[in-house]
């Protein structure tokens, strides 16, 4: 071959791999590409048209069969397309096939009920944070007509996602569903168990999160203030920019920390089996102390000859506000900030028969460090619990600077989870939506019952549903118990809740009672779920005989010194439970003190006095961070919490 012919040859290989290149690039662009919701094992919603989109080659023809069902459409110029299938019943598995100039065959698709569930930290709880309570259900768990799509945490500010970053359906399996939100999967089963329906859950929660991060900037026109923070956000460069200094002050902090630690710079390290500390002094375990920084804690004990050779379980409670957990010298865990609960792996081999030795490292971020009290303290191994509580040794490891008060969380601001995680999931057909949130809340009160208004119409709009029932929860009780009339930030919220009860086809579970005071996430979510379920059998499913809530306060009136509370008890006869001679209410006077209130129940009616009040103007119920609260009825389900101006003849929250 001459030198022009194999030039030409190579011309033709190179023309050959560019069409290539062209077709796959084309073929690329012109397959038909399906949200993540819309997957194999997807719950879709029964009894309603079911909407199917995505994206094509502008023009492109697409067919879709289901279920004995076939439609076609056909991309618009900018290559997207909605489709929508007519309302089906209850069914499955069933397979869709999606024809275009590709092929999409999704399988395993059940119709059934899609609740849609969101909010912060109480929502986000995943079994696996609740765990030892539900332990057994946990290991018999296996429902594959309950499912959830997770979807993962993302914000944006300048634009409106049309797809969430990621996620799959999952079915509840042993350990599928330790990443389930604990709220929705005990909801789901009361559902499915009652109404023998599969149910799917979309979960779609940010710990941490404001109200006002899950409403779009349409909505937020209202508020001139958290507008001016998403408009602020919009330049990344100005984000990335925060993001890098924030990085960057919290590595110094960290690493100047660790720099004067003497229980990290001395040799043997502090944790080391071979060091004595120097310097202790004794702590009662559980206990606090006041040294921002780090402060090292010690706790040796005694294990018999036979020690287990399984896995062990150390127990470490709640700290504040980071640790890391070492035995016999070997780190076996880490927690980063002061809320989960510490349950640490032992692997088999590091205890050893006679004296073992723990070392905590704690870091405190404030002035205040703290092992909190009522939480389990102990070694578990498989034939013994030993217990960790008394008496510690205990040592400073350095002090140093307040950390930094201004960094910023993205994803704590205006706008940003609505557009990224709320907005991809609107086209998809829901019964209803789940929302527990508002701990993020409490010190802007004055407006969340303005802001949850705002975002009941804002997603009905968008699920173009203005009937679409809207389920929440009303904050559990929290913070040390109060056993004088006091002022409460958690109540006021707790009251903004309560009248945004306002909203037609919004329902309140009542929590008051299944809070821990110790803990900003009660373990107890099956009750919660509970409550949840019963207001959905009853006022969306429309049940008989379901007694979904406690007593309802209905009107009032005041006889000179006394007031008579009237009360509508949905259907089971009032309770009160006195708790050292006081059921939770309180009077006010003209000088605005509230006092205790003796109660009396006369059928559905509660009458209050208290002697040293003569012209009673408010009444308060368990008002308080953790209060007393004592009104229940025979069905065993709680009144809200409320205050109320005696001023004013009736409310209808």
């Amino acid at each position: 071959m001459n030198r022009q012919t194999h030039v030409f040859h190579c011309y033709l290989s190179v023309l050959s791999l560019l069409a290539c290149l062209i077709f796959i690039s084309l073929t690329s662009v012109a397959a038909i590409k399906l949200p993540k919701l819309i997957s194999n094992n997807m719950i879709l919603q029964r009894d309603h048209p079911i909407q199917i989109w995505g994206w094509a080659k502008p023009g492109e023809n697409i067919k879709i069969k289901f279920n004995g069902h076939q439609r076609s459409i056909k991309a618009n110029k900018a290559g997207n397309w909605h489709l929508l299938l007519p309302a089906m019943p209850t069914g499955g598995p069933y397979d869709m096939l999606i024809e275009g100039e590709n092929i999409i065959h999704l399988k395993n698709i059940l119709l059934g009920d899609v609740w849609f569930c969101s909010g912060q930290s109480n929502m986000e709880l995943p079994i696996s944070r609740v765990a030892p309570k539900y332990q057994q259900e946990i290991d018999t768990a296996h429902a594959p007509a309950i499912r959830q799509f997770k979807v993962p945490l993302s914000y944006n500010f300048k634009e409106v996602a049309v797809d969430v970053t990621s996620g799959e359906w999952k079915s509840v399996m042993p350990q599928e569903v330790l990443d389930f939100s604990a709220v929705g999967y005990f909801f789901a089963k009361q559902l499915q168990e009652k109404l023998k329906v599969p149910v799917g859950i979309i979960h779609c929660a940010v710990g941490g999160s404001p109200i006002e991060a899950w409403l779009s900037e349409e909505t937020l026109q209202k508020y001139p203030d958290l507008l001016a923070k998403t408009q602020e956000y919009k330049d990344s460069l100005l984000v990335d920019s925060i993001k890098k200094t924030d990085k960057r002050k919290t590595e110094i902090w960290h690493a100047t920390l660790d720099a004067k630690d003497e229980g990290l710079t001395e040799v043997p390290k502090w944790y080391e089996s071979s060091y004595t500390f120097q310097k202790a002094k004794a702590i009662q375990i559980p206990g606090s102390w006041d040294a921002r920084g780090s402060v090292w804690l010690k706790k040796e004990f005694t294990l018999p000859a036979s020690v287990p050779t399984q896995e062990a379980m150390l127990h470490l409670g709640r700290i504040v506000d980071s640790d890391q957990a070492y035995i016999n010298g070997v780190l076996v865990g880490s927690t980063g900030y002061q809320y989960p609960p510490r349950r640490y792996k032992i692997p088999p081999g590091l205890l050893r028969p006679g004296k073992n030795t723990l070392v905590v490292r704690v870091i405190s971020q404030g002035k205040h460090g703290e092992f909190i009290p009522d939480k389990e303290y102990q070694l578990t191994t498989a034939s013994d619990t030993i217990s960790l509580k008394g008496d510690w040794s205990f040592q400073v490891g350095a002090r140093t600077q307040a950390f930094p008060t201004d960094l910023v969380t993205f994803q704590y601001q205006p706008t940003g989870l609505s557009n990224a995680m709320a907005a991809p999931i609107f086209p998809y057909s829901i019964k209803g939506i789940l929302w527990y949130q508002g701990e993020s809340n409490i010190a802007t009160y004055q407006r969340y019952s303005s802001l949850l208004t705002d975002l009941v119409k804002e997603w009905r709009k968008k699920w173009d549903d203005h009937d679409l029932p809207f389920l929440y929860v009303q904050l559990p009780n929290y913070n040390p118990k109060q056993q004088q009339p006091t002022e409460s930030g958690w109540a006021n919220l707790r009251e903004a809740q309560r009248h945004s009860l306002n909203i037609a086809h919004t329902h309140m579970a009542i929590a008051i009672d299944l809070g821990e005071w110790n803990d900003i996430h009660p373990l107890d979510k099956k009750n919660v779920a509970k409550r949840l379920a019963l207001l959905a059998l009853k006022d969306v499913y429309h049940q008989k005989g379901i007694i979904a809530s406690g007593p309802v306060l209905k009107s009032w009136e005041v006889k000179g010194n006394r007031v008579e509370l009237r009360f509508d008890d949905q259907g089971a006869a009032l309770d009160l439970r006195c708790e050292n001679n006081l059921s939770g209410f309180t009077l006010a006077g003209t000088d605005g003190k509230f006092v205790w209130a003796n109660t009396e129940i006369q059928g559905n009616m509660l009458i209050l006095r208290a002697p040293s009040i003569e012209r009673p103007t408010k009444v308060r119920y368990a008002w308080a961070d953790n209060p007393i609260a004592g009104l229940y009825n025979t069905a065993g389900l709680p009144a809200s919490p409320f205050e109320i101006d005696l001023s004013k003849k009736s409310e209808s929250p």
